[in-house]
């Protein structure tokens, strides 16, 4: 990867609304996150040391396809309850769609996917969330 793919990558992390973008390509993975809004980065770095990482995998006959994997994470602090159906490993949402709903000050607060794609983590039904932490992990379709 070459450093102008890298800032690239940064700056579609900045233009969407979304925590993380991560990519394997040619034996190398690269994860890129940002932190959250009124967190300054030293904050981030200091409680997860791996905020800009990109390490050597096992090298491999042929290059792999490049996957590409989006957190939709939490809007606000308080309780994380998924919607009924609850949305499950494999299953496609759209942008827009509703994901589940926080519990916040006795308040059920709808949250909506900002992005579309194929589920491929779910986080626990009735858990506990910050701001910005991950709910679903999705790959783009």
């Amino acid at each position: 990867m070459t450093l102008e793919s890298i800032e690239e990558i940064v700056a579609l992390l900045e233009e969407h609304p979304v925590a993380e973008i991560e990519i394997e390509e040619q034996g190398r993975r690269l994860l890129v996150r940002k932190s959250p809004a009124g967190r300054p980065p030293s904050l981030l770095a200091a409680e997860e040391p791996e905020t800009f990482a990109e390490t050597e995998a096992a090298p491999s006959s042929e290059a792999p396809p490049v996957a590409l994997s989006l957190l939709l994470t939490a809007p606000m602090v308080g309780i994380f309850h998924h919607h009924d159906p609850p949305i499950r490993y494999g299953a496609t949402i759209k942008t827009g769609q509703l994901i589940g709903y926080i519990e916040s000050l006795k308040l059920m607060n709808e949250v909506t996917a900002d992005s579309g794609g194929r589920v491929t983590e779910v986080c626990e039904d009735n858990t506990a969330v910050g701001y910005g932490q991950p709910l679903f992990r999705i790959e783009p379709v």
